[in-house]
């Protein structure tokens, strides 16, 4: 193997420049501050919080429902 195939490949290799203002911008934009509606954020509470509800509810109901159903089935 000879080696000036290896000297001709690596007298090519450059170091790539990196923009460290591109980097920059992104923290830039996290330090503004964001003006919050209280009343959104309320009303998004509780939205959740009656999905939540409802949830529980109908698994509450079918467990009671299947319950019912295989104790008629039973007797």
């Amino acid at each position: 193997m000879s080696t000036e195939s290896l000297n001709r490949t690596s007298s090519d290799i450059e170091t790539p420049n990196i923009n460290i203002d591109v980097l920059n911008q992104n923290n830039s934009q996290s330090k503004r501050s964001k003006k919050l509606c209280i009343h959104t954020l309320n009303k998004r509470l509780i939205s959740s919080k009656k999905k939540e509800k409802f949830k529980n509810l109908v698994i509450v109901s079918s467990v009671l429902l299947s319950v019912g159903v295989m104790s008629f089935i039973i007797t």
